[in-house]
């Protein structure tokens, strides 16, 4: 079984140096974690892949219009399938993108889009998988459709809280990035279940000043905090 990878979130150029000074593997891109992540503009994008690129690092991209749930209407279906075309393109590994009908089951109409256009083996399907109401018949859904790769924290706010069902679904077949909260002391349940990578966003605050009329408080990747989860990962055996 191959090494456990390390994926970190990063937002900006900076966060994707401090993730390669961390030594993680890879990074996921995104904007707006407040949201839970949103996908960021082009032109940040291929600052952020060159940089990933010439750090050595993975790079995988969030793909995701809008904050809020994840039913999509046909025109959101047609942004994230054209912006999942062009972040591969740019160069990209994987877009990570997914969607849900109403009634909380998978949207297999955008995942049907999705091959068509690029192929599901370039998708990872992130954490709406969480949100559906039945992850036996989700996980059918996805494998049946051909995706391999999913984001999850086990159907938990906190991936510590869902390691049974994350290991339900590693033994489903289905490759697992596991992530939501996983810190450095957790991560040899995970490992040792045969996670394909820990996701986690290793944050702390940025000095900034006080905004006038905006909230000015944001975060970034701390190298730090990318080490000492990269070590955690490192120290424990596959079984």
């Amino acid at each position: 079984m191959a090494a456990c990878r390390v994926e970190v979130v990063a937002s900006t150029v900076e966060d994707v140096l401090a993730a390669a000074a961390g030594g993680a593997d890879r990074v996921e891109f995104c904007t707006h974690l407040a949201s839970g992540g949103l996908t960021p503009g082009r032109a940040l994008i291929e600052q952020a892949l060159a940089t990933a690129q010439h750090s050595g690092l993975g790079f995988r991209v969030l793909i995701r219009p809008r904050e809020g749930d994840f039913v999509y209407t046909p025109i959101e279906r047609q942004a994230i399938v054209a912006e999942a075309e062009a972040v591969l393109s740019l160069g990209a590994d994987k877009a990570v993108c997914g969607g849900l009908l109403g009634g909380g089951t998978i949207d297999e109409v955008l995942l049907k889009e999705l091959d068509q256009a690029v192929g599901l083996d370039k998708v990872v399907f992130h954490r709406a998988f969480d949100e559906v109401v039945d992850h036996d018949e989700a996980r059918r859904q996805l494998k049946a459709a051909g995706v391999r790769t999913v984001l999850t924290s086990g159907g938990r706010p906190k991936a510590a809280e869902g390691l049974s069902a994350i290991e339900e679904t590693v033994q489903s077949g289905m490759e697992v990035v596991v992530g939501a909260g996983a810190q450095p002391n957790q991560v040899a349940d995970f490992v040792q279940i045969g996670v394909e990578a820990v996701h986690a966003s290793c944050r702390v605050p940025c000095a900034a000043p006080e905004g006038r009329l905006f909230d000015a408080a944001r975060t970034r990747v701390d190298e730090e905090k990318v080490r000492a989860l990269v070590e955690a990962v490192r120290a424990v055996a596959r079984p």
